[in-house]
């Protein structure tokens, strides 16, 4: 996945969206595409034959959602490698629980819209929804190979609305140089003993803006 960013100078205001989705599978991205046959057929025989026998094993569990495979995959690496790998098998093996991390982060309260979602939820223009991303006032990923943004469900009410408080929040993250839009949704989803072992999600869902505001200013320093 690459990441994108975005940058607003102040800590400044906006609004949080609950669709019940569950988890995505594997089982509609499966399908071979015209790219990916392209892709396939530049690697070497060997990365090749590799590549398949990964895509085997995962079509046979196809049914699991993305996070639990790469939880399992990360498992599979340990056994494989173990502690006595070389530097690089250790390099790789932290590679993989990256991956795995940042799709637990991905699929989380409820998983991400595409930008043709978002721009149909908040009823502007594509152009408008990506202007919004660029400048930091949205939060988004962007897959490697597709190259599309995906942004975080959480990030919108239930009315549609981005979450109150969001474009604050992100105008203290944004002032934090090195910190990628994994750090920036960490931040929203993991409990800090300085808000009282809460979510800063959750403490904005619940109205309490300034709170977070101050969480996210002692986070960027």
């Amino acid at each position: 996945m690459r990441i994108v960013g975005g940058g607003v100078s102040a800590c400044s205001r906006f609004t949080r969206l609950t669709i019940n989705r569950g988890p995505v599978t594997l089982r509609s991205r499966m399908p071979k595409t015209l790219e990916t046959v392209h892709e396939l057929a530049a690697l070497p025989t060997a990365d090749q034959e590799a590549v398949e026998a990964f895509a085997e094993v995962i079509r046979k569990h196809r049914g699991h959602s993305a996070t639990p495979l790469a939880r399992l995959a990360s498992i599979a690496f340990n056994l494989s490698l173990g502690s006595r790998g070389t530097r690089q098998d250790k390099f790789e093996l932290a590679v993989s629980r990256g991956w795995e991390a940042r799709q637990k982060l991905a699929e989380a309260e409820g998983g991400s819209l595409s930008s043709e979602e978002v721009t149909r939820l908040l009823r502007i223009s594509k152009t408008a929804v990506l202007k919004r991303l660029e400048s930091g006032r949205l939060l988004a990923w962007r897959e490697e190979r597709l190259r599309a943004a995906r942004f975080p469900r959480w990030q919108f009410d239930a009315h549609g609305q981005v979450l109150a408080g969001l474009e604050e929040v992100l105008g203290c993250l944004n002032q934090a140089p090195g910190l990628d839009v994994w750090g920036k949704i960490l931040f929203f989803l993991q409990t800090k003993a300085s808000l009282g072992d809460q979510r800063p999600l959750d403490l904005l869902r619940d109205g309490q803006v300034a709170a977070v505001v101050q969480a996210a200013q002692a986070y960027a320093e």
